[in-house]
């Protein structure tokens, strides 16, 4: 949890704006020069149902984890009428999305009563970031008029940020709105700028503005503010156009102005949503590049906000295309930018995927909270449901940092059992069917869902709550392989030794660094094929193995009892070497009693009790074992290694 004033300064202290070293290929004449060192922003709104809440925090958890935003920030209903959804998400995004949420919060309607406990609710959510805002004209006005006011005991903005100053100190990170075209409330323009400078001066610490289509008015706007002495930083609000109606519809409402040359560009094809689509990306990114390439002193901007409508597409597709994040293909071990041969990152297939450039401070996205801001280790098992771990921990006093240490200390508590009732949303019946299988018959059948999960035909898993990890696509068609031959991935990692800690794919913890890790496979095998794996290991010095069953039958290969074992590591410029993911033995057998859980409340009950498909997952279930691998031998093996040595092992048991 960290107040996004203090991380836009850090960003600003870091900003040098040189130009980017780049070839004809990589990038357009109109992108040579935007700094190295800028940041972008996203907002959502709260759906209206349940269903869509689960899937607007799966976007969300997505988009913050490929894409790293500096911060999120979360609308709020008229009179507080989202209040309690409005208030999940951020809580939601802090905690399990390890991304900082600026929530707004609005006077409209509303007692200094009300607005305390409200504060106080947030407050005890870990919310430290509040946009303060008048909020929507009450109802039956389309806008507001010269001198209204907001109906409730704050008649303004400014009332609202004085009072939780008064309240709250400084506390809260406050941000304020700003309008480069005009409030339709305002007198004047020389008014306006002195109301904006009022909230500053009442504690307002930055701005986001209004969207807008012409980045000259946000330029002049910003160096209107500085002559009027506004300092702070003042975020330009970019919205993608998604379609023509909704463009003309938003633009007039909130009357702001349209160049010619984008009308000239849209009415040709403003039957054609995609078209529109693609223009609407096109425009966004000259506005964001005019703005980030533009010296400070001129108005220029180190980053940008955007007004994502809750909507993935756009955002991705503009980010790509300005390399503010890599378009990693599948097998591709090298971190390399790759896109397809026609330049058009936005036509993605399901092998690609973009991912931030590294800035990750460990390869686990940490929670945002105050309370486990010193946490730096974490067991790997959960990898793919940091939300399950975040919850079965969320009770502890401490967190591991520096190093695990013993799993039956008192200092790190219990791993509660709390998850266990935790699903995360696979949609409706129907589409949960649709992507496990609506009458798998045979085995084959459950290890062809595996296999597609893996190369992106299948969004999410029980175990897997996103899609699969960016590093994990450079074995790609390997682990594709592997679940086809039986073998079902629910967690893997390749190994890799001494890769600088800036590469896109592998690399945290900051620049000057190098990063390590062991390969590592979980997966789900059968009793036929466990001993093809046991064989495999006692032959092989370098493999550890660790195998549970659902009725808590353990097999251990290749290991002495006890040890913990460091899985990823880094060695960084005046820091001790950092550990961040390790194997745990007895922390892996509480994992596996979540696993197997899994096959029962997220597959098995999808089809009828005596059904073939519900007999053949509870067989799966029952007879398989969870299986942990780790291969100690990270220097002189390939990323994908251990891959190719269980594919292997498989194939030499046909032939015996």
């Amino acid at each position: 949890m960290t107040k996004i004033i203090d991380k836009i300064i850090s960003f600003r202290k870091k900003a040098k704006r040189k130009t980017v070293d780049c070839t004809a290929q990589q990038q357009d004449d109109k992108l040579h020069h935007l700094p190295q060192e800028w940041f972008y922003s996203f907002e959502f709104f709260p759906p209206k149902t349940e269903a869509g809440l689960d899937n607007l925090l799966t976007r969300i958890d997505r988009m913050t984890n490929r894409l790293d935003p500096l911060f999120i920030d979360v609308t709020w209903g008229e009179s507080g009428s989202t209040s309690v959804r409005s208030i999940a998400i951020a809580s939601h995004s802090q905690r399990y999305c390890g991304v900082d949420a600026l929530l707004h919060l609005t006077c409209t309607g509303m007692t200094k009563d009300q607005i305390a406990s409200v504060l106080r609710q947030v407050k005890s959510h870990g919310v430290q970031n509040i946009l303060a805002l008048r909020g929507d004209p009450p109802r039956g006005k389309p806008s507001w008029q010269r001198d209204d006011v907001s109906g409730g005991e704050c008649d303004r903005a400014i009332d609202l940020i004085q009072l939780i100053r008064e309240l709250h100190g400084d506390y809260f990170c406050i941000a304020c709105a700003g309008h480069p075209e005009g409030h339709p409330s305002s007198h004047s323009e020389e008014l306006e700028l002195m109301h904006l400078k009022e909230k500053i001066e009442a504690g307002a610490d930055f701005i986001i503005t209004q969207f807008f289509y012409d980045a000259d008015i946000f330029l002049e706007y910003v160096q209107k503010c500085r002559a009027f002495g506004i300092q702070c930083p003042i975020l330009p609000g970019i919205l993608p156009i998604q379609s023509y109606s909704s463009f003309t519809r938003m633009t007039s409402f909130f009357n702001i102005s349209v160049p010619e040359y984008i009308m000239k560009r849209l009415d040709p094809v403003k039957e054609d949503d995609e078209a529109v689509k693609d223009i609407g990306c096109e425009i966004a990114i000259d506005i964001a590049n005019k703005i980030l390439t533009t010296p400070m002193d001129q108005g220029g901007m180190d980053g940008v906000h955007f007004y994502t409508l809750n909507l993935e597409r756009s955002v991705n597709r503009i980010l790509m295309a300005m390399n503010a994040v890599t378009t990693l293909s599948a097998n591709n071990d090298n971190g390399k930018d790759e896109t397809k041969e026609n330049g058009n990152p936005q036509q993605m297939s399901p092998s690609l995927a973009p991912i931030a450039s590294s800035r990750r401070q460990y390869p686990w996205k940490p929670s945002a909270m105050v309370q486990r801001e010193k946490e730096d280790v974490r067991p790997i098992n959960w990898a793919n449901r940091p939300t399950s771990y975040v919850l079965r921990t969320e009770d502890w006093d401490e967190f591991p940092n520096g190093r695990w240490g013993d799993a039956a200390s008192p200092a790190f508590g219990e791993l509660s059992d709390l998850s266990h009732f935790y699903s995360f949303s696979l949609g409706t019946e129907e589409d949960r069917l649709a992507m496990l299988g609506p009458e798998p018959l045979v085995p084959q059948d459950v290890y062809d869902v595996f296999a597609k999960y893996v190369e992106g035909k299948v969004p999410h898993l029980p175990w897997c709550e996103t899609t699969l990890k960016p590093e994990s696509f450079t074995i790609q068609s390997k682990l594709a392989n592997l679940n086809r031959s039986g073998f079902l991935t629910i967690n893997s990692q390749p190994a890799i030794n001494g890769v600088a800690s800036n590469n896109p794919v592998f690399g945290w913890g900051g620049p000057g660094g190098y990063v390590y890790q062991k390969g590592y496979i979980e997966c789900f095998a059968s009793p036929d094929h466990l001993p093809v794996l046991l064989d495999m290991v006692s032959k092989q010095e370098s493999l550890n193995l660790y195998a549970v069953n659902y009725s808590g039958e353990e097999i251990r290969e290749g290991v002495e009892e006890g040890g913990v074992t460091a899985l990823t590591w880094g060695v960084f410029p005046n820091r001790e070497i950092l550990q961040p993911t390790i194997f745990d033995p007895q922390t892996f057998l509480i994992w596996a009693e979540e696993a197997f859980s899994l096959w029962t409340s997220m597959w098995l009950n999808l089809y009828d009790f005596e059904s073939k498909s519900y007999s053949l997952i509870e067989d799966i279930r029952d007879k398989y074992f969870l299986v942990a691998i780790i291969d100690n031998d990270f220097v002189s093996c390939d990323g994908g290694s251990l891959c190719d040595k269980i594919l292997e092992a498989k194939r030499k048991s046909r032939e015996t």
